[in-house]
């Protein structure tokens, strides 16, 4: 079906200015069903403006005068039909008893990497995860004792650091290097880091607050570094679904030998297909045998390797081959960041923001601007009326920026876009 106009939500917002030209009908094209879906049938809409509240959402219950939230990292549109589906179909069954994690679990996993990924891993590596930051917080207790240190690249998602010192173990900085515009991994400093009580690095891939997608020789050097050192490369792949622009996001342990043997991954649909309140929806693809054994035995151990039943059926739902959702989605998103490069090159704020590869998140350089961190925030808040999350969170090389969350429609986008002008252009 055809999509609303943007410019009739833009002048609902008051902003119609802010629309690019040739954006509409290009970027933000039709929104079309599946084919023969049956009762999910009804399509969908990301110009739709859904009512949250009720709801228990985290990203609102922060919004307590009026604000936009454009914070945490959950979107604002309807699931994937075929998910919600196939939720209301097993809740049908009536009974919602003890469940083994089928092997069609398993095989749409596998098949989804191939297809999506380019990576073929073997069916046995592949396990449940309770949720990717769990599960990495897992693999900190199996693989690290107390006092261990543990690498992070910041700027970069803030409970890897959070979890790491609450765990007692100790977060090392490796900071990415900012040029022109790009960030790149500072591989010869990471090798000078290393040192015996060194036992792991956890990796971004995609990059978040970045978005960027880590290239294949980055990615080999790093494994052949950790391997060098014997320290595990622990890969948060969730915002992987979400490659941008035609890309393909590269699964660490798909670039060599080294990798699968240094390499866990963690990865899941619940970026990519709104399910972050399903949180213990995720799974790990490990190869090395004694990696994956050790690793396995430690979720049952704790008895955290038994996956629920709305993580059984939305995973097998939204790992169907059919991606035709998840390709609009993608082109929604991308009409989105276009509006938020246009707005920012016409309007001269002292804020540049940084193209994401993946993720329906923007970096927003705001440096120019020369406002200290706290008065950045207020000036967002309270001037523009939007919670964005702070930069500084994020570490190192975080202070002035902020990272803005654009999984929403566009009317909402852009109203949020003319409240920054006026809050920026005094």
């Amino acid at each position: 079906m055809k999509r609303r106009a943007f410019l009739k939500g833009a002048a609902a917002a008051g902003a119609a200015a802010l629309v690019p030209a040739g954006v509409a009908g290009t970027a933000f094209t039709a929104c079309r069903p599946r084919e023969a879906a049956g009762d999910a049938a009804e399509g969908w809409d990301f110009d739709e403006v859904i009512d949250r509240s009720g709801t228990w959402s985290i990203k609102y219950g922060r919004a307590t005068n009026g604000e936009t939230p454009m914070w945490i990292a959950d979107m604002d549109f309807r699931t994937d039909p075929y998910v919600r589906a196939a939720l209301r179909t097993r809740l049908d069954r009536d009974v919602l008893g003890y469940t083994s994690t089928p092997q069609a679990f398993i095989d749409a996993i596998a098949a989804w990497e191939r297809q999506t990924h380019g990576y073929a891993p073997e069916k046995e590596w592949i396990g449940y995860a309770p949720g990717v930051i769990t599960s990495i917080n897992q693999a900190y207790l199996t693989f690290t004792e107390p006092g261990d240190r543990i690498i992070i690249q910041p700027p970069v998602y803030d409970h890897f650091r959070l979890y790491i010192e609450r765990l007692g173990r100790v977060a090392v900085d490796n900071p990415l290097i900012l040029e022109n515009g790009r960030y790149r991994m500072d591989l010869e400093g990471l090798e000078r880091l290393i040192d015996s009580r060194t036992k792991a690095l956890v990796l971004c891939n995609p990059h978040n607050p970045i978005g960027l997608l880590w290239d294949r020789e980055s990615l080999a050097r790093l494994a052949e570094i950790c391997d060098r050192h014997g320290v595990i490369v622990i890969s948060d792949e969730i915002h992987g679904d979400l490659a941008l622009y035609g890309r393909r996001h590269t699964p660490f342990c798909s670039i060599s030998e080294t990798a699968a043997r240094v390499g866990l991954i963690f990865a899941g649909p619940t970026k990519a297909f709104n399910l972050a309140g399903l949180s213990g929806t995720a799974f790990c693809i490990i190869p090395d045998r004694e990696k994956r054994e050790k690793y396995l035995g430690a979720l049952r151990n704790a008895k955290l390797d038994e996956a629920p039943i709305p993580t059984i059926e939305a995973t097998i739902a939204a790992y169907r081959k059919d991606t035709a959702w998840l390709e609009s989605l993608k082109r929604y998103i991308e009409g989105n960041i276009a509006l938020v490069e246009q707005f920012f090159a016409e309007n001269d704020l002292g804020i540049k923001p940084i193209r994401p590869e993946a993720s329906f998140l923007v970096w927003l350089d705001c440096r120019a601007l020369g406002l200290p961190q706290d008065a950045l925030m207020d000036t967002f808040r309270n001037q523009a009326k939007i919670i964005p999350s702070n930069g500084a969170s994020y570490g190192t090389g975080g202070e002035g920026f902020v990272r803005l969350n654009i999984g929403c429609p566009a009317s909402v986008l852009t109203a949020a876009l003319s409240r920054i002008r006026k809050a920026f252009g005094k």
